[in-house]
């Protein structure tokens, strides 16, 4: 008896412990009574653009749990390869590219047609097959200089009966979306003749992410000399690329090459940053361009981890949701329309509204939100907490950042020619309730609850339910008179 008792103040000990630690690591942090239009907090410049890292301490993001950031790329420009703990969406907000990733596992889909040369030349070149690789295994001990002159010899037989293999690279442009998982390895290069602007939210507190609510990029080359200085309480320094972790000789080792590429490889004199400027032609593998994305069918058997498509454009206003030629349109992007999505457990809306063109009042049912502003203003009326306070009322306009936390009602009006901006959303199939107009809780309820909750007559309520029927986009009334952030009586 005495031992069950020791075992039962063991455990509960161990339960408060573990509730102390999780409150202090994860506290109460959507206890919101204001809301700011968020800029970008850190700026890392590189050689051929930046990245813009959005502080993801604000009391707003912490609630999201999600992080912020923009890569701006300029022509010719290349951002190496990285990885995140975390699953990613992306949207590109101006230009075009080329994009690729990297699936761990996953084979090379893309190859050269010289490879397939008569002969049956092998793709590690004419002669050089398995076998010699095995047998150049077998003399390791002989030194790094023969390693060295093998790799020499093989980069010459590669050049005559192989040019290349590598996974998918895809075109990018303006309005398209971008899943990526967790761990992939992603890259993107500009070959357009304007900036290549992409934004992406790192959903910090999923499952998916095993580590502490921090962005921590995972970069394959490069290097940040600024370091990772949005991560409080860490020792500022250069961040290296992954492979600065190992000595030159396991390097040299592993990729069977000599010292002095392996130290190459790790970037350790270069100081062009994570973006690089590509000199002469950049050659890959790539399909033609697309005009427009067919629409594919997809029943989730055929579509693996490897060959899941991971990209849709919202920009084409013909697959729009909602569409109105004189308010605009909005669109949305779930897990039924990209199945990558629902491993990610992240969705998208993007919205175009003309001025004066109104989003009627409405909330998030089951997602945090953070909207991004990709051209134009908008005065984003009285985000509501659950006191019923106002804890934004203000103008947003292109480059801005708003978090809107799940249940907190919003609504946006145009004050520029045109608004645009784009939704990231917390869950693969988010769902939005609204307030006023054809399909919204109050077109829901009885009159009679309507006249007496608010205390109106059965007419006056009547026209509350019945006057809007529009269910997403409509006029504004004409100019609101907005007030600054109201608190509740106390």
């Amino acid at each position: 008896m005495a031992r069950l008792s020791s075992l039962l103040s063991f455990s509960l000990a161990l339960l408060i412990f573990l509730h102390g630690s999780t409150a202090q690591q994860f506290p109460n942090e959507c206890q919101l009574d204001q809301l700011n239009a968020l800029e970008p907090s850190h700026v890392l410049k590189a050689e051929a653009g930046r990245i813009e890292v959005w502080d993801h301490h604000a009391p707003q993001l912490r609630c999201s749990g999600v992080s912020f950031v923009r890569y701006i790329i300029e022509s010719k420009g290349l951002y190496l390869p990285s990885f995140f703990s975390t699953a990613k969406l992306s949207f590109v907000a101006k230009g075009e590219g080329l994009m690729g990733r990297v699936v761990p596992g996953c084979a090379e889909t893309f190859q050269d047609s010289s490879v397939f040369q008569p002969g049956g030349g092998s793709p590690f070149g004419e002669g050089q097959g398995q076998g010699q690789q095995g047998q150049g295994q077998g003399h390791q001990g002989q030194g790094q200089g023969q390693q060295g002159q093998q790799g020499q010899q093989g980069q010459q037989s590669q050049g005559q009966g192989f040019r290349d293999m590598h996974q998918k690279v895809e075109h990018i442009r303006t309005g398209d979306t971008i899943a990526t998982h967790p761990g992939v390895a992603q890259w993107f290069y500009n070959d357009g003749n304007q900036p290549l602007v992409i934004v992406s939210v790192l959903d910090l507190a999923s499952h998916q992410n095993q580590l502490d609510r921090n962005p921590r990029p995972f970069y394959l080359a490069g290097n940040n000399p600024q370091g990772q200085v949005w991560i409080e309480g860490r020792e500022q320094q250069p961040q290296k690329n992954i492979l600065n972790g190992f000595t030159p000789e396991v390097l040299a080792k592993a990729f069977k090459i000599d010292v002095r590429t392996a130290q190459q490889l790790q970037n350790q004199q270069d100081n062009r940053g994570n973006i690089i400027r590509v000199q002469g032609p950049f050659s890959v593998i790539r399909p033609p361009l697309r005009s427009q994305r067919p629409q594919e069918e997809v029943n989730g058997l055929e579509e693996t981890i490897c060959s899941a498509r991971c990209t849709d454009n919202l920009d084409d206003p013909s697959n729009a949701d909602v569409y109105k030629p004189q308010l605009g349109y909005i669109s949305t992007l779930n897990s039924y329309d990209l199945p990558i999505l629902r491993f990610l457990r992240l969705s998208a809306l993007r919205g175009s509204i003309r001025q004066n063109a109104m989003v009627l009042p409405q909330w998030n049912a089951n997602a945090n939100a953070v909207l991004y502003v990709t051209d134009g203003e908008a005065h984003v009326q009285a985000v509501v907490n659950d006191n019923g306070d106002r804890v934004f009322d203000g103008q947003v306009s292109q480059g801005q950042l708003l978090s809107i936390p799940q249940g907190f009602s919003v609504v946006k009006r145009a004050t520029s020619e045109q608004f645009r901006w784009i939704e990231f959303k917390t869950n693969a199939n988010a769902q939005i309730n609204t307030l006023a107009g054809r399909t919204s809780v109050l077109r829901g309820l009885p009159l009679e609850v309507i006249s007496n909750g608010y205390q109106i007559s059965l007419e006056e309520a009547r026209r509350v339910k019945f006057n809007t029927i529009e269910t997403t986009l409509t006029h504004s009334s004409g100019p609101a008179s907005y007030g600054g952030p109201r608190k509740a009586d106390a």
